[in-house]
C-alpha cells in the first residue's frame, strides 16, 4: 500500500522517536512495571496522543490510517507505550463520540495533551467478553447516579483519573438497561467521592501499564455525568470495540514487526560451523512466513481503517483485522524465540519480552473467540 507524503512523513518522525526515546527505556519498563510517565507526556507533546482528535479540542484532525502508521512505530519500541497511545485514541474517540460539548471541553483537552488519562470501565470478574454480564449497578437518586460494583483489568487502573463506566441503570431491560458515565477518580480515597483502586495486577507481558482492578461503593455521580443517553450504553461500549480492534490489531503488528527485524538480525549474525544460521533453510522458512503473515496483517489493519476513515461500516474489517493480526503476533514471536534458541528464552533477549506482550492481543477487546463469532454472523447474515 502506497502511503502518502504527509504519512510517510509522520511515520519517518515517529519511528526516530520511537528508536531514540523509547526503546532505550522499553526492558526498564517491563522489569520495574512501572508506567512510563516520561514517555507518555512526550507523546502527548509531540501530538500524537490525539493525532486523530477533533482540532478544536487540540488534536491533529488527521485520520485513521495515519494513526494507525504511527501506532505501529511506537509498539515496535515498547508494547507498554505502545497500549498507553491506544488507550488515549479510543478514549477521544469515545468521548469524541457521545460527550455533551461541556463533556468534551473539560475532558478531551487534558487526555489530549497527556495530562490526563480516561479508563474504559467495562470487564468485570464475572463479565469480560459477555458485555451484557455486567453487574455494575447505578441507582437514580434525585440528580445523581450511585454505583456500586467492581471492574477488573483496567489499563492503566492505578494512574487513570477518569473512568467512563457501563453500569445498569434498568435490570430489567437487558442489554438496553445499560448506562455510560463519566466517573471521577476519588480524591481523598473514600469511594463515594468516585472510584477506588481495588488492587494491582502483576501481569504477565505489557507490563507497566499499571493494569488494577476498581470498585465503586456508593459512588455518587452527577447526572449531568451521563455519557450519551441513558440506556445507550452497551452500543457505546460496543462501537468502541469495534474501534479498539483496529488499533489492537495495530498494536500487534508492531510487536510482530519488531520481532521479526530481531530475527532476521540474529540469523544473520549467529553463526553455526562458520556458517550464519541464516543460511539454513529451516530458518529461512521461518522467516519468510513471518514476513507473509506480517504484510498481511498490515494490508487488513490498514483497509479497515480506510473504512472507518470512509464512513463505511467496518465491524467485520476490525474483527477480521484483530483475529489475524493478534494470531499473527502471537506466531511470529513464538518463532523470534525459536530462531534466537537458548538466548532468546532469556530476559536479556527482547523477543522474550515481545512473545510475553503478544499474548494479551489475543485476549482483550474480545477473545478471539468471540471474533470468530462476529465474523461466522456476518458471513452467515449475508449469505
Amino acid at each position: 500500500m502506497k502511503l502518502s507524503d504527509e504519512q510517510t512523513a509522520v511515520r519517518e518522525m515517529v519511528r526516530k522517536f520511537a528508536q531514540t526515546e523509547i526503546e532505550p527505556r522499553a526492558a526498564a519498563i517491563d522489569r520495574d512495571d512501572e508506567f512510563p510517565w516520561d514517555v507518555y507526556a512526550q507523546l502527548g507533546d509531540l501530538g500524537l496522543l490525539g493525532l486523530s482528535a477533533p482540532e478544536e479540542h487540540g488534536g491533529g484532525g488527521g485520520d485513521n490510517l495515519t494513526h494507525v502508521i504511527a501506532l505501529e512505530e511506537v509498539a515496535k519500541a515498547s508494547g507498554t507505550a505502545g497500549n498507553a497511545m491506544l488507550l488515549a485514541k479510543l478514549q477521544t474517540d469515545f468521548l469524541t463520540r457521545c460527550a455533551t460539548p461541556e463533556q468534551a471541553s473539560t475532558y478531551l483537552p487534558d487526555m489530549i495533551a497527556g495530562r490526563r488519562i480516561c479508563l474504559i470501565c467495562v470487564t468485570e470478574p464475572g463479565a469480560g467478553s459477555d458485555v451484557q454480564g455486567v453487574r455494575t449497578t447505578a441507582v437514580r437518586d434525585g440528580d445523581h447516579f450511585v454505583l456500586d460494583g467492581t471492574k477488573a483489568f483496567m489499563t492503566c487502573g492505578t494512574v487513570g483519573d477518569v473512568a467512563v463506566v457501563l453500569a445498569r441503570t434498568d435490570p430489567t431491560a437487558g442489554s438496553r438497561g445499560m448506562t455510560t458515565f463519566l466517573v471521577e477518580k476519588s480524591r481523598d480515597g473514600d469511594p463515594r467521592n468516585g472510584f477506588v483502586i481495588d488492587h494491582k495486577d502483576d501481569l504477565m507481558g505489557l507490563r507497566g501499564l499499571g493494569t488494577a482492578g476498581i470498585a465503586f461503593a456508593g459512588t455518587r455521580v452527577p447526572a449531568a455525568n451521563v455519557l450519551g443517553v441513558v440506556g445507550d450504553g452497551f452500543k457505546n461500549v460496543m462501537k468502541s470495540f469495534d474501534n479498539g480492534r483496529i488499533y489492537i490489531a495495530t498494536l500487534a503488528l508492531g510487536l510482530a514487526q519488531r520481532a521479526f527485524e530481531e530475527s532476521v538480525a540474529y540469523a544473520r549474525d549467529r553463526r553455526v560451523r562458520d556458517a550464519p544460521i541464516a543460511d539454513f533453510q529451516g530458518v529461512q522458512f521461518m522467516l519468510s512466513d513471518m514476513s507473509v503473515e506480517i504484510e498481511a496483517a498490515r494490508l487488513l489493519i490498514h483497509r479497515a481503517a480506510e473504512l472507518k476513515d470512509a464512513g463505511a461500516d467496518f465491524t467485520l474489517a476490525a474483527a477480521h483485522a484483530k483475529l489475524y493480526a493478534s494470531d499473527v503476533a502471537q506466531r511470529v514471536t513464538t518463532n523470534a524465540v525459536q530462531v534466537h534458541g537458548g538466548f532468546g528464552y532469556t530476559k536479556e533477549a527482547v523477543v522474550e519480552r515481545l512473545y510475553r506482550d503478544a499474548k494479551l492481543t489475543q485476549i482483550y477487546e474480545g477473545t478471539n473467540q468471540v471474533q470468530r463469532v462476529i465474523i461466522a454472523r456476518h458471513i452467515l447474515k449475508a449469505s
